[in-house]
């Protein structure tokens, strides 16, 4: 048998890191909280809790009101857990009404089998230890019945979803990210497997197999949750340690752009004080977008046509032609604002459709092909400057 204190800090550490990992997500900065993202710090949090409350320790505690609670209060928050994910998966699969709508649904079903669960605990007395063995009452087999469609139902349709964003991930992290996610809801099916399998086996198939049974049950009730909390804890952390690579690698992309805004107008850049890579690079795309509006309203439609004319004779179509227009329009507006001389501009736009977009990829994107046009086109340097306007006679 192994020893109690060994599990306990196997326990509490694995907690420790699932509570620590959700505060962390609550506290990060984020301009756009979405559900989806508020449903999985929230199922990190109770899945920690969980391990917690199913600590030989804390078992201990809680079989002095009542045998065996902390199975109880163990399912039940793992249940909480499951829901969550529920509910991210589909504020990520549906629109918010009918992602709502479902998760209302899935909340009366959670309702229902924790009330099912919590009866026949309560008419199913048991002395500490003996809930888990495979000897344990028929009221207890229907207990962990319950328990495991519930929660294998939520590791099926996350497996199921992990899956299909799979078929779709560009980034090699972000698909090492996915498979450890998948693989933590393929360990979770096997540990609900392994325990009704205990469950149903009975003792009497492992008689003079007690050490057996005992590595068995080690694998089952340790290991297995052990090894699912590890392996989402690692995919969380790749993803968001790829998020900030990406992050920071296209806050240095922007930086020609916005070292230019600044130039131009270094009233309007605000001193750095602080802030994840996140909100940084918010911060830098801000400033730039509100450059290009500046220089906006100092374009007359003459060099916009010649702008214009540059870019068709320099036979630039799509994306790359929008990059190019939209650098050699910031730049002649630059210039103007820059040398102090007076507007006498039109407003039109200078930048692209997408400056208003939510996404920030989209953004980022965006703005990575005109900074890339910006430094290496040589219709953007030929265009720099406004022409000279002509001596009045």
């Amino acid at each position: 048998m192994w020893h109690p204190g060994l599990v306990d800090v196997v326990y509490a550490t694995v907690a420790g890191a699932l509570l620590s990992t959700a505060v962390v997500a609550a506290r990060a900065g984020s301009p756009h909280r979405t559900p989806s993202r508020t449903a999985l710090v929230a199922a990190v949090g109770t899945l920690g809790v969980s391990f917690l409350v199913q600590s030989p320790a804390a078992r201990g505690v809680q079989n002095h009101l009542v045998a065996d609670l902390g199975q109880l209060t163990g399912n039940g928050t793992s249940l909480v857990a499951a829901y969550a994910l529920r509910v991210m998966v589909l504020h990520v699969r549906y629109d918010r009404d009918t992602a709502a709508a479902r998760a209302r649904r899935w909340l009366v079903a959670l309702v229902v089998a924790f009330v099912a669960m919590t009866v026949l605990f309560l008419a199913t007395p048991t002395v500490p230890g003996r809930f888990t063995s495979p000897d344990a009452p028929a009221g207890v087999v229907a207990y962990y019945l319950i328990f495991t469609s519930y929660l294998g139902a939520t590791l099926v349709s996350l497996a199921l979803l992990l899956g299909r964003y799979l078929d779709t991930a560009g980034g090699r992290w972000s698909r090492l990210s996915l498979h450890l996610h998948r693989a933590a809801c393929v360990a979770g099916l096997i540990y609900l497997a392994g325990r009704v399998v205990a469950l149903l086996v009975g003792r009497p198939r492992l008689e003079g197999s007690g050490q057996r049974f005992n590595l068995i049950e080690l694998g089952v009730t340790i290991l297995m949750p052990a090894v699912v909390a590890v392996l989402f804890l690692l995919g969380v952390l790749i993803g968001r340690g790829e998020r900030w690579l990406r992050h920071r690698r296209a806050y240095r992309r922007l930086r020609p752009l916005w070292e230019a805004a600044r130039a131009a107008r270094p009233h309007a850049v605000l001193p750095v004080t602080g802030g994840g890579a996140r909100l940084r690079l918010y911060r830098r795309i801000i400033e730039i977008q509100d450059a290009q509006l500046a220089a906006a309203q100092v374009l007359d439609a003459a060099q916009r046509r010649r702008i214009d004319g540059a870019i068709a004779g320099a036979a630039l179509t799509g994306e790359s032609a929008a990059a190019v227009r939209e650098a050699a329009l910031l730049a002649a507006g630059l210039a103007v604002l820059r040398d102090g001389r007076a507007a006498g501009g039109d407003g039109g736009p200078v930048t692209g459709a997408a400056d208003q977009e939510v996404d920030l990829s989209a953004a980022v994107a965006r703005l990575e092909r005109v900074s890339a046009a910006w430094t290496g086109s040589p219709v953007v340097h030929r265009l720099a400057a406004p022409p000279e306007p002509a001596n009045p006679r």
